[in-house]
This record gives C-alpha cells, sequence and structure tokens, in this order.
C-alpha cells in the first residue's frame, strides 16, 4: 500500500512535503496493529464492495488516527487515497475514461490544499464530502462536477417544465482555479453527453447550490468577474444570507472573527467581500437551474 500511496501522490502531483506527511501518517497507523486493524478493514470492505456506511467507516478512521497519534485530516484523506485504488478497477469494469477518474480523483488534491491554507495541515477537513467520488455517483468532467438528484420545485424555460421528482445533475465548483466560462460550458457539454440516457428527447437539466450564486454579487463584485460570468448561466429561484459566515473560509482561507481588518486583501474577490462586509452585509448563497440543449443554454430573457 505504500508504494500505491508515493505513486498516487506522484500522479497528482502533491507537494513533497504533504507526500511526506502522509506517508509519516501511514506509518503511525503501520506501527500500531490495532489502529491499522481499524484502518484497513475498512479499505477491505471497499475492495470487496461492501462499504456501505461510510459514516462509520469514518468513525472507525477517526479513531484509527487517535490510536496512532496521527492528525485525523491526514489520515482521512490517506484512506480516501487507499479507497482510490479499487475505485480505478470499478472505472475500468464500467468503461469510464481515465480522464474523468483523473479529474474526479484531483478533488483529494483539491481539499489538501484546502486544509493546508486554512489549518496549516496536509489532509482534509471535509471527509464527509467525498463519499459520492467512491460510490460512483459524483463524477467531475474536467472544471466542474455533476451528480443526480431529485428536483423538489417547478421551472418553466423555453416550453419545458421540470416537476418535483424529476432528475437533474446537482453541479459542483472545485477550488481548482478561474472559473473561465468557455470551461463551464465545456464540462456542461460533457455532462450532457455522460448523462444522456436520462435526458432523452428533453433539455439536459442543471442545478447548483452554492455562494458563488448569491444575487447580491451584482451589487459588489466587479462587472467581468468571472462568478458573475457563472452566475448569469443560471435563474436563481432561491437565495438568503449565511449567518454562520461559513462561506467566507472558501473565499479568505481564514476563520473570520467579525474583524475585516484581520481578512486578506490581495485579491479583487477579498477586497469587495471586505468592502461589502464592511458596510454591515452577509455573505449568502443562491440556488439555481438551467437548461442545456447538448451544445448551448436554454435562455429567457431575465
Amino acid at each position: 500500500m505504500k508504494e500505491y500511496i508515493v505513486s498516487f501522490c506522484e500522479e497528482f502531483q502533491f507537494p513533497a512535503e504533504a507526500t511526506a506527511a502522509l506517508l509519516n501518517a501511514f506509518e503511525k497507523l503501520t506501527e500500531n496493529p490495532s489502529a491499522m486493524d481499524l484502518f484497513q478493514t475498512q479499505i477491505d470492505l471497499y475492495r470487496h464492495d461492501e462499504l456501505t456506511d461510510y459514516n462509520e467507516a469514518l468513525s472507525l478512521v477517526n479513531k484509527a488516527s487517535q490510536l496512532s497519534g496521527a492528525n485525523p485530516y491526514t489520515v482521512f484523506l490517506l484512506f480516501y487515497i487507499c479507497l482510490s485504488q479499487h475505485t480505478r478497477e470499478l472505472y475500468e469494469q464500467k468503461k469510464i475514461d481515465y480522464s474523468i477518474f483523473y479529474h474526479s480523483m484531483s478533488d483529494l488534491k483539491y481539499k489538501l490544499y484546502e486544509c493546508h491554507k486554512l489549518y496549516g495541515v496536509w489532509g482534509t477537513f471535509v471527509a464527509n464530502w467525498f463519499p459520492g467520488f467512491f460510490q460512483l455517483t459524483r463524477f467531475a468532467l474536467k472544471r466542474l462536477q455533476f451528480e443526480t438528484e431529485i428536483f423538489h420545485n417547478t421551472y418553466s424555460n423555453n416550453g419545458y417544465t421540470l416537476n418535483p421528482g424529476d432528475i437533474v445533475l446537482n453541479v459542483h465548483i472545485p477550488s481548482a482555479g478561474p472559473l473561465l466560462h468557455e470551461d463551464c460550458l465545456e464540462s456542461y457539454r460533457m455532462a450532457s453527453a455522460f448523462y444522456k440516457d436520462l435526458f432523452i428527447q428533453k433539455p439536459t437539466a442543471f442545478v447548483c447550490s452554492s455562494w458563488l450564486l448569491f444575487p447580491s454579487h451584482k451589487e459588489f463584485l466587479p462587472e467581468k468577474s468571472n462568478i458573475l460570468t457563472f452566475m448569469n448561466d443560471f435563474d436563481i429561484i432561491t437565495s438568503g444570507h449565511s449567518e454562520d459566515q461559513d462561506v467566507l473560509w472558501r473565499i479568505f482561507y481564514k476563520e473570520y472573527t467579525g474583524n475585516v481588518d484581520e481578512l486578506p486583501k490581495d485579491t479583487s474577490l477579498r477586497r469587495a467581500y471586505i468592502d461589502w462586509l464592511r458596510k454591515g452585509n452577509q455573505p449568502g448563497y443562491g440556488y439555481g437551474v438551467f437548461l442545456f440543449d447538448g451544445k448551448n443554454i436554454l435562455s429567457s430573457p431575465k
């Protein structure tokens, strides 16, 4: 398993320091038989397609980290790296292209960097986020990630109507660099083709719930902001404010104490948000939807 961990880190271009931290955590596990047994048992369950309760698995992996003395954030990421060995086999069995595997597993690297920026630890603090990738219910198609879900609203556009109970594709936006619109369109096209059997003789329906779709962005972000361009793809049908400030770590990679003077000001996005917060405003979120004909977004006048 150690050899696989090293090869995975090389394949996904992890920093040398991160690779060393992961190997150190693995060494601590191997030095404690009880910890290693807990850790390895969950991996074996996955290898035999018998891992059904990820909450229980993560609880046991966390216990393994405590027994070994390794940082739990590092051990959580190590766990998913180990699972990915069998995930490759599942992709091959289902004849899913390697590039989709690569972009999907790259989310481990994105979360690795998020954890290090926020906490100074090479690992992940959102271990509960990942199971969809390993259950093959969530896929990254280049820039964006997608998974099916059930629509709970009614939405009409260009003569088409979505009703409660209809299948839609939920869009996730990893922290993978600039959110360029041409990259998003490419991902929409790929998703429309990948999920074509779910949308026979009707447009592909996309939805997204994210801080990126906060309607008030139009009041304070620069006109050429990639976020605004992304927002404009969607009809935002619900929105609200995030009183817990949870979205701010995604922007500043720093826990917000209420003092805006402590926040970094090194990007236009961060400066815009600081001005917004300084005026007594809150961050927020939006939930949007759009229909896609395979090549273009079907839009009604907004």
